[in-house]
C-alpha cells in the first residue's frame, strides 16, 4: 500500500509527499531493527540470569555430595590409619587381629570424588552467556573451572594410584566366605557379593611383611590427601555460591 502511494506521488510529483512517505519508510525500519535488538538483548539477559541460576543449583548439589564424600572417607581413612597402627604394634591378641582384618578391607578399595560440571561448562563455553558477563565475573568462572578440573584429576589419581598393587595376592591373605556388601555410590545402590580378606598368619608375623605394610602405606598416603582436595573444592564452591547470591 505504501510503495503504490510513493508511486503514485512520484508520478504527480508531489515530491513532499513522497518525502514524507520516505521518511516514514525509513523511520519504521528504524524502529523494527531496533525493537529486534531490545527484544534480543533481553532474551540474551534471560538465558544468562537462567544459566546463573542453574550454576546456583548445581553448587548446592555438589556441597551435598561433598558433605556425603567427607562423611564417608574420613570415616574410612580412621578405619585403615588405625588398623595399620594395630599392624605395626605386632601384637597378637584377638582385638589386633580383627582390627587389622578389617582395615584389609578398607584397602581393598578406594574412595573417589565426582561432581556435576555442566553448568559451569556452559558458563565458560558459551559464547552468548560469555558476552553477557564482565570481566570480574569471566575471571571467576574461569578459575573456578579451571582449579576444578585440576583438584578433580588429582581426586582420580588418588583414587586409582593405591589399587595398581593387587593386594590380595599377598600369600599371607587368604579369602573369607561370600557375603552381601551394603554399598551406596553416586546415590545407587551398589550392593555386590563379596568374600573379605584375613590374614592366615598371626599379627607378630605379618607386621614384617613388607609387601603387606607398603599396602597399608601406599593406601593411606594417597587417599589421606582426598579431604584437603574436598577442602579446596568446597571453598571455590562456597565463594562462587556467595558471589552469586549478591547478584540474583
Amino acid at each position: 500500500m505504501l510503495l503504490r502511494r510513493m508511486t503514485k506521488h512520484v508520478r504527480d510529483q508531489n515530491w513532499l509527499a513522497v518525502g514524507l512517505d520516505f521518511v516514514i519508510v525509513v523511520a519504521g525500519v528504524f524502529i523494527g531493527v531496533q525493537l529486534g535488538n531490545w527484544n534480543g538483548a533481553n532474551a540474551d539477559k534471560a538465558a544468562y540470569e537462567a544459566a546463573l541460576e542453574r550454576y546456583r543449583a548445581e553448587i548446592e548439589v555438589n556441597l551435598a555430595t561433598l558433605d556425603t564424600f567427607d562423611e564417608d572417607a574420613i570415616a574410612n581413612l580412621k578405619i585403615v590409619s588405625g588398623s595399620f597402627d594395630a599392624l605395626l604394634s605386632c601384637e597378637d591378641s584377638e582385638e589386633t587381629l580383627n582390627r587389622v582384618n578389617l582395615g584389609l578391607n578398607g584397602i581393598v578399595g578406594t574412595y573417589g570424588l565426582s561432581l556435576r560440571s555442566a553448568a559451569l561448562e556452559e558458563l565458560v563455553s558459551s559464547a552468548r552467556l560469555l558476552e553477557q558477563q564482565d570481566l570480574a565475573a569471566r575471571a571467576r568462572f574461569s578459575d573456578t573451572a579451571f582449579k576444578k578440573a585440576v583438584f578433580l584429576r588429582e581426586a582420580a589419581f588418588i583414587e586409582l594410584l593405591p589399587l595398581e598393587e593387587r593386594m590380595e595376592n599377598n600369600p599371607i591373605l587368604k579369602v573369607g566366605t561370600l557375603s552381601t556388601a551394603e554399598v551406596s555410590y553416586v546415590g545407587a545402590d551398589y550392593s555386590r557379593p563379596n568374600r573379605p580378606l584375613a590374614l592366615t598368619v598371626p599379627v607378630s608375623e605379618a607386621c614384617k611383611d613388607n609387601r603387606l605394610i607398603k599396602s597399608f602405606y601406599t593406601w593411606e598416603r594417597w587417599q589421606s590427601a582426598l579431604p584437603a582436595v574436598s577442602r579446596i573444592l568446597r571453598q571455590e564452591l562456597e565463594s562462587d555460591r556467595d558471589w552469586l547470591d549478591e547478584r540474583l
